[in-house]
C-alpha cells in the first residue's frame, strides 16, 4: 500500500502545482465559482454483486453516495474539484463495501500561443464492486486527465481492494496557426488493500511521457504523430516492463454534430518476470466519434495498448464501449451505456489466466420531481471471463433517489 504520509505530500505539491497553474497572475474582470453536492440514496437487487467465480449468492443492499464539486471559471483559466464517496450495505453474506476518491483538474491558458494543464486523482474501491451508475447527458467533449488504468480485471472476484493515485503535467503550443505541439509527463501508483493483497499481489508504480505533433489542413481536418512509452517499476524487484508506441492522429469533424479522431500504430510491450524477459508487438490505437444531437448524444471509444496488472504481467489491453443519452424533459435523462474489455498476458508466467474479459451494460432513466430532487431506476448486467476459471455474471435492478445541494446549473 502507500504509506499515508508521502501520498499525503504527494498529493498536496501536486495540488499546489495545480493551483499555481490555475491562479491568474492578474485581476481578471469575469470569474465564477461554482459549488454543489449530489447525494444519492437508494437500494438494489444484485444475483453476485462482487461477481465472484465460485458462484456468488444474491443480495439486496442499501447504497448511499455523496459527490462534492468545486468549479471556477475565469477567463484564462479553468479549475475544478471533485469527490467521490459511495456506500454499499449488504442484507444477506457479503460485508459492507465502501468506494472513495478526488480529482482535481486545472487548465490555463498562458497566452496565445501555450497552454497548461495539471491533474491529480485518487480512487479507491473494491474491483468488480457494482455502483450506482451515471446518469445525464454523455459529455461529448470530455476533458481527458491522467489515466487511472481500467480496473484490472484479473482480479475481479477476489473481493480485492485496489488504490490509484495518478497525477500528469502537460501542455501544448502552437508554432504557427496550423502547426501544434503538445507534450506530457505522468506518475501512476497502484497499490493493493490487505498488505499487497497478503503477498500475492503486486503494487506497481508506471512512468510515462507523451509528445505530439499537429499540423491544420482545414478548418476540419488535422493530421499529427506522436510517441509515448511507459515505464512501470513492481515493487518486486524481479518484476517490471516497459511499453513504447509510435502513433499517427488525425481529428475530423464530419459535420457539425459529429466529431471523430483516431490515432493508429504499433505498440511495443516488455514484461520481465523471474522467468525471464518477453516481449511482443501489437496495434496500437485509440477512436473517438461523437454525434451531438442537442437533446441526444452518442459516443463510441475504443482503445488497444498495454496494461500492468496486480499479478506481475504487462498484459495487452484491448476495449470499446458506447454511451447513449437522450433528454426526455428540462430533468429527465434516459442513458444506456456498454463497455467491453480484454487483457491478454505478455509473459504467461504468472497466476493471470492468459485471457480475461470483461463485459457490462446499464440503462438508467432519472425522472425530476423538483429542480433539486430526482428519482430513478437502472438496470444493469456484467460478464467477467477468465480463460480456466468460470465466466461469472450478475444482473442488477436499482431504484434511487437523488438531490443537488447548492449551484443547480
Amino acid at each position: 500500500m502507500i504509506p499515508r504520509k508521502s501520498a499525503a505530500r504527494g498529493a498536496a505539491a501536486l495540488l499546489l502545482a495545480t493551483a499555481a497553474v490555475t491562479l491568474p497572475t492578474t485581476p481578471l474582470a469575469a470569474q465564477e465559482t461554482r459549488f454543489a453536492v449530489d447525494v444519492s440514496a437508494g437500494a438494489a437487487y444484485s444475483t453476485n454483486p462482487f461477481l465472484v467465480r465460485s458462484g456468488g449468492e444474491s443480495s439486496v443492499s442499501t447504497e448511499l453516495s455523496v459527490v462534492p464539486q468545486l468549479n471556477f471559471v475565469d477567463e484564462r483559466s479553468q479549475a475544478s474539484l471533485v469527490a467521490r464517496y459511495r456506500r454499499s450495505d449488504y442484507l444477506t453474506r457479503y460485508n459492507s463495501a465502501e468506494a472513495y476518491g478526488f480529482s482535481a483538474l486545472a487548465r490555463r491558458t498562458m497566452s496565445s500561443r501555450l497552454n497548461l494543464r495539471a491533474d491529480v486523482s485518487f480512487d479507491s474501491s473494491i474491483i468488480g464492486q457494482n455502483g450506482l451508475g451515471i446518469v445525464g447527458v454523455v459529455n461529448p467533449n470530455p476533458v481527458p486527465g491522467p489515466d487511472l488504468s481500467t480496473p484490472d480485471i484479473t482480479l475481479i472476484g477476489l473481493n480485492q481492494r485496489q488504490n490509484a493515485i495518478s497525477a500528469a503535467v502537460g501542455g501544448d503550443y502552437r508554432l504557427s496557426t496550423r502547426d501544434t505541439i503538445n507534450g506530457q509527463v505522468s506518475v501512476n501508483r497502484i497499490s493493493y488493500g490487505g498488505n499487497g493483497g497478503n503477498g500475492v499481489l503486486l503494487s506497481s508504480r508506471t512512468t510515462g511521457a507523451t509528445v505530439g505533433y499537429s499540423r491544420s489542413l482545414s478548418e476540419r481536418l488535422s493530421v499529427g504523430a506522436q510517441g509515448s512509452g511507459s515505464w512501470i517499476d513492481y515493487d518486486n524487484p524481479s518484476y517490471s516492463g516497459h511499453t513504447y508506441s509510435p502513433q499517427a492522429t488525425v481529428s475530423y469533424q464530419a459535420s457539425q454534430l459529429v466529431n471523430l479522431s483516431l490515432g493508429a500504430g504499433v505498440v511495443f510491450v516488455s514484461s520481465t518476470t523471474p522467468r525471464g524477459t518477453f516481449t511482443t508487438t501489437g496495434f496500437s490505437g485509440t477512436f473517438n466519434g461523437c454525434r451531438n444531437g442537442g437533446r441526444s448524444v452518442q459516443c463510441l471509444r475504443a482503445y488497444s495498448d498495454a496494461q500492468p496488472t496486480g499479478l506481475g504481467d504487462v498484459s495487452r489491453r484491448l476495449g470499446a464501449s458506447f454511451d447513449y443519452s437522450y433528454q426526455v424533459g428540462e430533468f429527465d435523462f434516459l442513458r444506456a451505456s456498454v463497455e467491453y474489455s480484454r487483457l491478454t498476458t505478455t509473459s504467461n508466467t504468472t497466476l493471470q489466466a492468459p485471457r480475461t474479459s470483461f463485459l457490462s451494460g446499464q440503462a438508467t432513466y432519472e425522472r425530476g420531481l423538483t429542480r433539486r430532487l430526482f428519482a430513478g431506476a437502472s438496470v444493469g448486467y456484467r460478464q467477467a471471463d477468465a480463460t480456466g476459471f468460470g465466466t461469472p455474471h450478475d444482473v442488477t435492478f436499482r431504484l434511487f433517489l437523488r438531490t443537488r445541494l447548492g449551484d443547480i446549473r
